[in-house]
């Protein structure tokens, strides 16, 4: 009896470590077909631009393609998702932004993911520094003159936003909160009718990402009054921040990868590596500074989850400050 109970303990622990050798060789090997890249984002948007400029120098490293598959709506909230429900295996990623993992979850009631449980971190890429842009014809030259042009015309100053709960909306009312200020909001369904109203003259202002605020303002359209950021900006080493202005407002955006949460260690780290390769890449650097990105350092896959968990926090208390929600 005991020769019998001691041959099925030998061939338990034999058949689980052929298994855990097998799982250890499957991510050695990792990885070994394409990786699937969900950007929640449409065609040929700023996040997306950004987004095939970094797949194509990652799959060098990877060795392997980086797809890029398109799923927008709700506020990048409906591409998300859909990682969050996917395969913990590594192939495949979602494109994150603030918006998808520090707002939408204030914002979005009925969202259907949680960042903060239903995500791994992987890497980050860098930052979108936003500014506040006004129609050529609006009165005001910079912060201070804006908030003082809103203080002696209580709601009469508009804004003008891509949609409710959007970065550009949210980044105002930290704007608004900051300067003790009441301005109009005039939400549009998409980015490109909003910048047309301020352009146009219709709205007079709006925070908009300098990769729209530069090529607008270039072109005569806008004026931009200061960089919503903690930090100059290299590709506009001129324009001065809010804080510089005396209203200390960061309110960019982020971009970074994550996969769906119990992804497995050894490829996370694999990911990650191949991530901080790209940023590491001087070229790969030049090129998302030309783009109006201010690429991130390298970084681990915890510290950009821990990052990541700061930015969910500061997020909320602004959103929850301007009872922002939408059912």
């Amino acid at each position: 009896m005991r020769t019998r109970r001691a041959s099925i303990a030998a061939a338990l622990i034999s058949a689980t470590l052929a298994t855990l050798g097998a799982v250890g060789l499957a991510h050695a090997d990792f990885p070994d077909k394409p990786v699937r890249l969900v950007v929640p984002w449409p065609a040929g948007g700023g996040s997306d631009v950004v987004a095939r400029a970094v797949a194509g120098p990652l799959g060098e490293q990877l060795k392997q393609s980086v797809v890029i598959d398109n799923r927008p709506g709700a506020n990048g909230g409906i591409g998300s998702l859909a990682v969050a429900r996917s395969p913990a295996d590594g192939y495949t990623l979602v494109w994150v932004t603030a918006d998808t993992h520090a707002m939408n979850p204030h914002v979005y009631p009925k969202l259907g993911y949680d960042p903060r449980t239903d995500f791994t971190a992987v890497g980050i890429v860098g930052y979108f520094p936003y500014a506040l842009i006004v129609n050529s014809a609006f009165a005001g030259n910079n912060v201070a003159e804006f908030a003082a042009e809103a203080k002696k015309r209580p709601g009469k100053v508009t804004f003008a936003s891509w949609g409710v709960g959007g970065s550009a909306h949210i980044a105002m009312e930290m704007f608004r909160a900051q300067g003790q200020f009441d301005v109009l909001h005039v939400p549009y369904t998409g980015a490109a009718p909003a910048i047309a109203a301020v352009a146009g003259g219709q709205v007079d202002s709006m925070i908009v990402p300098m990769s729209v605020a530069g090529p607008q303002a270039a072109g005569g359209k806008v004026k931009i009054l200061g960089l919503a950021s903690g930090k100059r900006f290299a590709a506009a080493p001129d324009l001065r921040t809010f804080g510089e202005q005396g209203v200390p407002v960061d309110a960019g955006t982020w971009v970074g990868f994550m996969a769906p949460a119990n992804t497995p260690p050894a490829v996370v780290q694999t990911l990650n590596r191949a991530v901080n390769a790209v940023m590491n890449n001087p070229q790969v650097r030049e090129q998302l500074i030309k783009m109006n990105v201010d690429p991130a350092p390298a970084q681990s896959a915890d510290q950009f989850r821990a990052f990541v968990a700061s930015e969910y926090e500061r997020w909320g208390k602004v959103i929850r400050g301007a009872n922002i929600r939408v059912e």
